[in-house]
């Protein structure tokens, strides 16, 4: 049998193969990504080719093996993850086979996985060894590590026995979160299936788990409730809008394109549109609604950023409890700021390899543009910046109020923190997307923080030779899918790709979409 021989290297395989090189990996961690010439080599010519001769595979191995971080243990399974479809696969286990080298557990994992890949539909024989080498890894593994049950869950949800797939989800949970891919297919198998329960629950799931749902997920669920429960299509349909909206998920073009054509019987009308910065749809003319940040969530917030960014264990990480003390001790002394600047990011946004004049020039442009607008002005810096001797900052220091952190900290916790202590009305000034920050305030206040800053986050764009600042506003508007409140008129925000999470900004492409 074609997996007998992998008793015996299965548990060794699967410590060694820590780094999957499955079809896609790269995109997934691009940490992972080679840096050697003869692996992206190897990989463009299986895309390019038809199914390479015995000798060519025994090249290719060769070729992969004179790299250093490869060996015999772990060759095979980085050749099988260059494959580019099933067909290639197979021919490449095929020649393993008839030079008679053992197959192993890493290697069944990455063949199952490639059978997403086949080039047109899967026919009875491909369903038949799907579950034929599922069993036989069963039988001879009752616990399968996670990289072998993603593999495995990839194929099993193209099969009838897709139910196997949730034990397997139990199985990662040993030792880690499933990905969003395992989550997905699982996902997207149990509403082609009608089991409506188990896809909301797994979809549940995976954003309590930080995993984004695909394209997949939500086509599945549009074609079960227009082909299993159209009479029901309309409320479906919002329940879907109404998740996107709790776990800030965009929709792609891809599932918009759907949206559209969606046959008008069904009570739904969708067209593409496009959002103005002032918040009007230039379809209905309506207007997004407004970004609104409670005053119990602000005050929430603010409380809960000190203790949350600046004081946890890693505290020494980002600051000193001194420093931290003088910073407060500044704060009472100075607030309220109308804007607080961060002097580096500012100054580095034409490039890091100026000199110490210009980049106090463009602080200083940025600072007198609020100058002159009667604002209140506070500019966050580390110490090296007090080197940078110019009339420029000189300027910074007699018109506005300026605080130059250790050069070992973190100066982006202290941005964000003076603005809130500042007051709800106080804005700051930065290209960063400070996604850590939001992660580390928890589930309760990541949503408060991202609303918070989507409507006060300013940033620069250019500085005119004559000293004229342009300046990003923020769009002061909900930029997830949601309803009027005196309609039942949604406008849904469309994304390039759903599986990768976009700036935290306006939209350029969207859904107007009404539900009768």
């Amino acid at each position: 049998m074609f997996l007998r021989s992998c008793v015996h290297l299965s548990r060794w395989c699967s410590f060694r193969d820590n780094v999957r090189y499955y079809a896609g990996i790269y995109q997934k961690n691009p940490q992972l990504k080679p840096t050697t010439a003869t692996v992206e080599t190897v990989k463009a010519k299986l895309a390019t080719s038809n199914s390479p001769t015995a000798d060519e595979w025994k090249r290719i191995r060769l070729n992969i093996l004179n790299e250093r971080r490869f060996n015999n243990y772990n060759v095979d399974s980085v050749v099988l993850g260059l494959c580019p479809n099933l067909r290639v696969g197979k021919s490449y286990v095929a020649y393993l086979q008839a030079q008679g080298i053992e197959t192993n557990l890493a290697i069944v994992g990455k063949l199952l996985r490639l059978y997403r890949l086949k080039e047109g539909k899967l026919d009875e024989e491909d369903l038949s060894d799907i579950w034929r080498m599922y069993s036989e890894l069963r039988e001879q593994n009752p616990i399968l590590d996670a990289n072998t049950c993603e593999h495995a869950i990839n194929a099993l949800t193209l099969t009838k026995h897709w139910r196997h797939c949730l034990e397997l989800l139990e199985m990662i949970k040993i030792s880690g979160t499933p990905d969003s891919s395992s989550y997905n297919c699982i996902v997207t198998k149990a509403f082609q299936s009608g089991d409506v329960s188990t896809g909301w629950s797994l979809l549940q799931e995976m954003c309590d788990n930080k995993r984004l749902p695909n394209d997949d997920s939500f086509l599945a669920w549009l074609d079960y409730s227009y082909r299993r429960d159209d009479k029901h299509f309309s409320k479906n349909l919002e329940r879907m809008l109404h998740f996107t909206k709790e776990h800030s998920v965009f929709l792609s073009k891809r599932v918009g394109q759907e949206l559209t054509r969606l046959p008008v019987e069904l009570g739904v009308s969708a067209h593409e549109t496009h959002i103005t910065d002032y918040g009007k749809c230039s379809h209905c003319r309506g207007n997004l609604a407004s970004i609104v940040v409670t005053d119990d969530q602000f005050q929430a917030l603010r409380e809960k950023f000190l203790q949350a960014v600046l004081i946890n264990r890693e505290i020494f990480n980002r600051t000193t409890p001194e420093e931290l003390k003088r910073f407060q001790t500044f704060l009472k002394k100075t607030i309220p700021y109308d804007v607080v600047i961060d002097g580096l990011n500012v100054a580095f946004s034409s490039g890091n390899q100026k000199n110490p004049t210009v980049y106090a020039h463009q602080v200083a442009a940025v600072v007198r543009h609020y100058v002159r607008q009667k604002k209140r002005v506070l500019v966050i810096g580390r110490q090296h910046m007090d080197k940078w001797r110019s009339k420029e900052m000189k300027y910074i220091r007699e018109n506005s109020f300026l605080f130059l952190t250790e050069d070992l900290s973190q100066d982006d916790p202290f941005l964000l923190y003076a603005a809130l202590e500042s007051g709800p009305k106080t804005d700051f000034f930065s290209r960063d997307l400070m996604r850590k920050h939001s992660f580390m305030l928890g589930d309760s206040l990541s949503g408060v923080f991202k609303r918070w800053q989507q409507e006060h986050q300013y940033s620069l764009l250019s500085i005119m030779p004559e000293g004229r600042v342009l300046i990003k506003d923020p769009f002061k508007y909900e930029l997830y899918a949601h309803k009027s409140c005196d309609t039942n008129r949604w406008h849904v925000p469309l994304v390039e790709n759903a599986y990768r999470i976009p700036k935290v900004e306006k939209q350029n492409d969207w859904l107007c979409l009404s539900i009768v």
